[in-house]
C-alpha cells in the first residue's frame, strides 16, 4: 500500500477537500516536479507512531504543533494539516516537510484512508447500525445469522470487540473506529478474506467524520431517543437526529423500526433520495417485518411484505428482555436481504451471547446478578423492568452511576429509572472523566423521588459492588449497569486498569 504526493492531492481534488501545498514557505497548487513522486508507506494521526515515509495527520481541535515537528523528526515525508506550521518548524531539522491543507481535515483523513488502503468497502457487503440503543446487541445478532448461513466470512466491528476473520475477537476502543483505523482494519478484513462486514455507526461517527465517504450497502436505524446531548457531544436532539440520519444519506437499503419515534420523518427522507426501505417492528405496526412476543424469549416473525424474502416461523432469542426480540428481528431481517432464509437463521439467533449485556450469575443462596452495558433511560427501564418480572420475590439493587462531561441529562433520566423500578440503588462511578465522582452521583440522587428507595453512594466502583452483593438476600437480584466486562476506567484523561463489573461478581458469587 503506496500512494504518492501527486496521487493524493488528486484524491484530495477530487473529493474538494484540497487548499494549497506548502513547501518550503511556497505555495502550491499540484505537487512540485521533484515531490510529485515522493512516496508515502504508512498513514497516521499518532506521532509516536510515525517512521520513515509515513504522512501524518495534524488532526484535534487543540492540536499542538509540537507533534508536527516530532513527526518530521521521526520520518514523516509528507504532513496533512487544516493550517500552515511552517513557523513552528523552523527549528526542526526538517523545514521543507510539504504540508497539504486541506479544508476539514477529518474528511480529508477518511478520504486519503480509503483511497490508501485500495476502496476495502468495494470488496465487502458493508452493514452499518445506527440508534440510540441495541446497536452492540444487533451487530452480534446479525453476525451469528450470517455467519451461521454463510459461514466464516462475517467480520465485525462493535463497540466491545472487533473481528477480522471471521472468528477472532480482540477489544474495542471507539464505538466507530477513527477513520484511518477503519479503514485499515477493512483492508485487513479483506486480506482475511472476508466477505461481509456488521458494524456500529454512532452519531459521533458522522459528527466527527469518521466514515466520511463510506457507502453502507444496509443501514439500519433502530431507535432515537434524548440522549447524547451535552455540550461536547451533540448541542441539541436536532443535532443527534440530523447526524443519525446521515446513514440514510450514505446506504443503499435502510432498515429501520417502524416503531421508531421519528420514522415519518427517516421514512420520507429515504424515499426522496430514492432508497429503498424496509421496516421492522411488533404486530401492533405497519412494517414490512412483525414480531408477536412469546415467553421466555420466544418470538414469531410474519412477512407483511409479500415482495420481500420470507421470514415466518418461530424464533427463540437466549437474551432476556422483550427489547432484545426487536434487535433480533432487526438482524434477522438484514441477513435475509443477503443470504437465503434458512434453518442457520433460528440456530444462530439462539446461539448469540453478547459479552456484558444481560449476562446472569447466580450464587448458591439464590441470589442473581445482573451485568449489562444499560446506561440511559430506554436501556434502563427495559432491563429493570425485564427484571423485576423475573424476579418477583426480592428486591432489586441497582450498582450505577453516569459518565462525567457528556451526556448530562442522562443523569435525571438515571434517576427516574431507578425512582420507577429500584429497591436499593448504590451510587457510584462509571467513567469519570475530569468530573467529580461525589458530583455526579449528587447529580442522580436529585432527581431520584421515590421516597422508599434505599440510596447509597460508594464511588469506590469495586467497593460498590462488594456492599451491593453484602447487602442481598435470597431473592433479590442484583444488576451492574453501564460497564459491562469494560475493564477500564475513563479518569482524567487516562484509561485506568479496572477489574471489570463482571469480573467482580463472578468472583464474590463463586466463593
Amino acid at each position: 500500500m503506496t500512494m504518492t504526493l501527486s496521487e493524493i492531492i488528486t484524491v484530495l481534488k477530487d473529493a474538494g477537500l484540497f487548499k494549497e501545498l506548502i513547501v518550503a514557505g511556497k505555495w502550491h497548487d499540484r505537487a512540485p516536479e521533484e515531490l510529485a513522486n515522493r512516496t508515502v508507506l504508512d498513514l497516521s494521526y499518532d506521532s509516536r507512531t510515525v517512521k520513515e515515509g509515513t504522512l501524518f495527520f495534524c488532526k484535534g481541535l487543540k492540536f499542538d504543533p509540537k507533534y508536527l515537528t516530532m513527526a518530521a523528526n521521526q520520518g514523516a515525508s509528507v504532513a496533512m494539516a487544516p493550517a500552515e506550521y511552517s513557523a513552528q518548524l523552523k527549528t526542526s531539522e526538517h523545514p521543507d516537510l510539504p504540508q497539504v491543507i486541506v479544508t476539514d481535515i477529518q474528511k480529508a483523513m477518511a478520504t486519503v484512508s480509503r483511497a490508501f488502503f485500495g476502496y476495502p468497502d468495494r470488496d465487502l457487503t458493508v452493514i452499518g447500525y445506527t440508534g440510540t440503543k441495541g446497536k452492540t446487541t444487533s451487530v452480534y445478532f446479525t453476525r451469528h445469522v450470517m455467519a451461521k448461513a454463510l459461514g466464516k466470512v462475517v467480520a465485525q466491528l462493535s463497540s466491545i470487540d472487533e473481528c477480522l476473520d471471521g472468528e477472532t475477537f480482540i477489544p474495542a476502543h471507539l464505538t466507530t473506529p477513527e477513520s484511518l483505523d477503519l479503514f485499515r482494519m477493512m483492508k485487513e478484513a479483506v486480506d482475511n478474506q472476508m466477505k461481509y462486514l456488521v458494524m456500529e455507526v454512532s452519531s459521533q461517527a458522522y459528527k466527527k467524520s469518521r466514515v466520511f465517504g463510506l457507502p453502507l450497502d444496509i443501514g439500519v436505524f433502530l431507535n432515537i431517543s434524548p440522549d447524547h446531548i451535552s455540550p461536547v457531544e451533540h448541542p441539541s436532539f436536532e443535532d443527534y437526529l440530523a447526524c443519525k440520519s446521515e446513514i440514510i444519506d450514505n446506504c443503499r437499503i435502510l432498515v429501520v423500526n417502524r416503531e421508531c419515534s421519528q420514522y415519518d420523518y427517516l421514512a420520507e427522507k429515504a424515499h426522496d433520495l430514492g432508497k429503498q426501505v424496509i421496516s421492522f417492528g411488533s404486530d401492533q405496526s405497519a412494517a414490512d417485518y412483525q414480531y408477536r412476543l412469546g415467553e421466555h424469549g420466544h418470538f414469531t416473525v410474519t412477512t407483511a411484505n409479500p415482495a420481500l424474502p420470507k421470514l415466518d416461523g418461530d424464533f427463540r432469542v437466549m437474551m432476556p428482555g422483550d427489547f432484545n426480540v426487536a434487535n433480533a428481528l432487526a438482524a434477522l431481517t438484514v441477513a435475509a436481504q443477503v443470504a437465503p432464509v434458512s434453518e442457520d437463521f433460528r440456530a444462530g439467533l439462539a446461539e448469540t451471547t453478547v459479552p456484558g449485556r444481560m449476562e446472569f450469575i447466580k450464587d448458591k443462596q439464590g441470589v442473581v446478578a445482573c451485568v449489562d452495558y444499560a446506561h440511559n433511560y430506554l436501556s434502563l427501564t427495559a432491563s429493570f423492568n425485564f427484571m423485576k418480572h423475573e424476579f418477583k420475590d426480592g428486591r432489586l439493587i441497582v450498582v450505577i452511576g453516569a459518565a462525567g462531561g457528556k451526556a448530562e441529562s442522562r443523569r435525571k433520566d438515571i434517576g427516574r429509572a431507578l425512582s420507577q423500578y429500584a429497591d436499593v440503588a448504590i451510587l457510584t462511578s462509571e467513567d469519570n472523566f475530569f468530573e467529580d465522582p461525589h458530583q455526579i452521583a449528587a447529580d442522580i440522587k436529585e432527581n431520584i423521588d421515590n421516597p422508599d428507595l434505599e440510596v447509597i453512594v460508594n464511588v469506590d466502583r469495586k467497593a460498590a459492588i462488594e456492599q451491593a452483593y453484602a447487602i442481598a438476600k435470597p431473592g433479590d437480584a442484583l444488576f451492574m449497569a453501564a460497564k459491562g466486562r469494560e475493564t477500564f476506567m475513563h479518569e482524567k484523561g487516562k484509561d485506568v486498569p479496572y477489574q471489570g463489573d463482571y469480573q467482580i461478581t463472578k468472583q464474590l458469587m463463586e466463593k
